[in-house]
């Protein structure tokens, strides 16, 4: 959160427009806080019939999942989760650490910039993407080989040891930006004691520099954990599909979200599975929440001024009282230092370079597989046309994101005026908190929180139609997710417009209203631009809520009550299916959404450069 100065005091007058304005602000942030709430509601309220039959149902003691013979055990899509994840930390945690160590520390300025700049493009990949493929690359190509190298019985590669490495390279960018925040913001004075003491670089690294950043550190292995265990399309797509207790180094399994993505929507009200299903996704819900806060208070607790540390560096082992021995056991020592200190550097060179590889690896080969499968057809025709193609994807997820943004950003960019502007505001706080908790709450959960509100609503009565899936639900689903990234940017752009300028307004006689929305908000308006950009780039490529909310059909939707196609959606359908043209389909639509997702981050980072440039030459 920025560290700017409080906001100046307005005029003590207060005319109706200034009120009716504080209400708008107000209002979007009662929204947002009501829909946390609703989410917290909804979710608990649908899983009680499992909560309450926790212990005859087994859903957290038993493996046995077999819903059509009243076996509702979901410990193996808890093991299948904690599995993939704990493989994904140990991959990614070293590999994310080292390479931040690398860029702070060791790499040259434009070396830092460029690999800044492709691990944000390795972030913006939608999850669908990796997904295709970790299945098609990673497994079938790596991973299947190398088992039948070792005589090891596996199914193409495919399971949690492919989806724990797709993971680790999902929360790899995660990691390393975090980690190099953190290693950044330790004082030079640190640095500089350390290396007058004649320690060198690598010593300072791991003797100062970590140590320092640990708690940092510590908190974006938290948040990079949160995003592993609500991950849902990539390992989806990987992970097997085996609905069995397998703890070989080849097996297969699923996880909370992946069950809740394939499942879910077949349910049918007043029977066991949908409420355990729910259960499942609360329990997911309350461990992101979890790992998120605690991030989010050891990153305060460490940034508190008195928890200052200073680190003493042992250089070399205690001398010997013989000078002529304490001058060879001295040479000795400077001789591993160095030694370790060369090896060291190559090593987190390293992890520099595997950090960044996979982004080339997937780019390359969606590139390969994808680029001269885009044809005029496929942007004019239907799936079942000849040649086929895929128009009713692209309308729709144009129609989705679209509606999403209409209804995103007026409440994000009102609530981010209540929490710039009014900043001692009683709502500003709870708001705050609850937007940035709202920022980490994994996809698919939001979902299932609107499947249950829009889809097949809970308050109806059994035997009553559900209202069904359609461009409505979906569309509320991803503006659920774009709020916390609009509230954010657009507090923080408004946040570093000059005080001077409220000051200048304020002294004119304008109030607070004329003064935010005639000086605040157009000063802020490139910044929030930005923000904006990003939020669609997220939802673009989003797919697993979409799943649950608006799915598709071989058609143009007729309207906005009825299922609604997306280009994310039919990726994942037809990356499934055995035959050639869906799967040519299905590259074709992955390189075009890849295309489209990296366009936008790419342009949302120059647009944030040029107004870097002009902020330094205006100064």
């Amino acid at each position: 959160m920025s560290t700017t100065a409080p906001a100046p005091r307005p005029p003590a007058r207060s005319s109706l427009g200034d009120r009716a304005f504080l209400g708008l602000g107000q209002t979007a942030g009662v929204f947002v806080l009501s829909v946390a709430a609703a989410l917290l509601a909804v979710l608990a309220y649908q899983a009680w019939p499992a909560v309450s039959r926790l212990g005859e149902l087994k859903v957290l003691t038993s493996a046995d999942w077999n819903p059509d013979g009243g076996a509702y055990g979901g410990l193996l899509f808890v093991y299948g989760t904690v599995a993939t994840s704990v493989i994904a930390m140990l991959v990614a945690v070293p590999l994310g650490v080292g390479a931040a160590a690398c860029l702070s520390e060791l790499a040259p300025a434009r070396v830092r910039q460029a690999s800044s700049f492709l691990l944000e493009l390795l972030a913006a990949i939608p999850s669908v993407i990796f997904g295709f493929w970790a299945l098609e690359f990673l497994a079938r190509r790596g991973l299947a080989p190398a088992f039948d190298l070792f005589g090891l019985r596996h199914q193409s590669g495919e399971g949690i040891l492919a989806a724990g490495l797709v993971l680790a390279v999902m929360i790899l960018p995660y990691v390393t930006a975090l980690s190099f925040d953190v290693c950044q913001a330790v004082p030079r004075s640190q640095r500089e004691g350390s290396l007058a003491l004649g320690a060198t670089r690598w010593h300072t690294i791991w003797k100062v520099v970590l140590p320092y950043a640990r708690p940092g550190i510590i908190a974006a292995c938290f948040l990079a954990l949160g995003r592993a265990i609500g991950e849902t399309m990539a390992v989806t797509m990987v992970i097997g599909n085996a609905q069995h207790l397998d703890f070989s180094a080849t097996a297969t399994g699923d996880t909370i979200p992946s069950i809740i993505a394939k499942q879910l929507h077949e349910t049918t009200p007043g029977t066991p599975k949908r409420p355990t299903l729910i259960l499942l996704g609360l329990l997911l819900l309350v461990i992101t929440i979890v790992m998120n806060a605690a991030a989010r208070l050891l990153v305060r607790w460490a940034s508190k001024p008195h928890l200052v540390r200073t680190r003493e560096v042992a250089l070399i082992d205690a001398p010997s009282p013989d000078p002529a021995a304490a001058a060879a056991q001295a040479a000795r020592a400077r001789t591993r230092a160095a030694r370790a200190d060369q090896v060291m550097t190559a090593v987190l060179w390293g992890c520099q370079v595997l950090t960044v590889v996979p982004l080339f690896l997937i780019l390359g080969y969606i590139t390969y597989k994808g680029a001269d499968k885009v044809t005029a057809a496929f942007f004019t025709n239907l799936p079942h046309e000849r040649p086929p193609g895929l128009y009713h994807a692209l309308v729709g997820s144009v129609t989705l994101v679209g509606l999403a943004a209409a209804f995103a950003i007026p409440i994000g960019l009102m609530t981010g005026v209540l929490l710039s502007e009014y900043r001692k505001h009683r709502l500003a706080a709870p708001v705050r908190f609850v937007a940035e908790l709202l920022g980490g709450v994994p996809s698919i959960v939001i979902g299932v929180f609107v499947y249950a509100l829009l889809v097949s609503p809970f308050w109806l009565a059994p035997g009553q139609k559900p209202w069904g899936f359609s461009a409505w639900a979906g569309a509320f689903a991803l503006g659920v997710m774009m709020l916390p990234v609009v509230i954010r940017s657009a507090e923080e752009a408004m946040r570093l417009v000059p005080n001077s300028l409220r000051e200048a307004s304020f002294a004119l006689g304008a109030s607070r209203r004329q003064t935010v929305l005639k000086v605040v908000l157009p000063a802020a308006l490139p910044a929030i631009i930005t923000g904006v950009l990003l939020a669609v780039g997220r939802i673009a490529g989003e797919t697993a809520p979409l799943i649950l909310t608006a799915r598709g059909s071989q058609y143009l939707a007729k309207s906005l009550s009825d299922p609604t196609p997306s280009l994310p959606y039919y990726v994942y359908e037809f990356a499934k299916r055995p035959d050639e043209a869906s799967k040519n389909l299905a590259w074709a639509g992955a390189f075009v959404l890849v295309v489209v997702v990296l366009l936008l981050n790419i342009g949302t980072r120059l647009v944030a450069g040029k107004r870097v440039v002009a902020a330094a030459r205006a100064d």
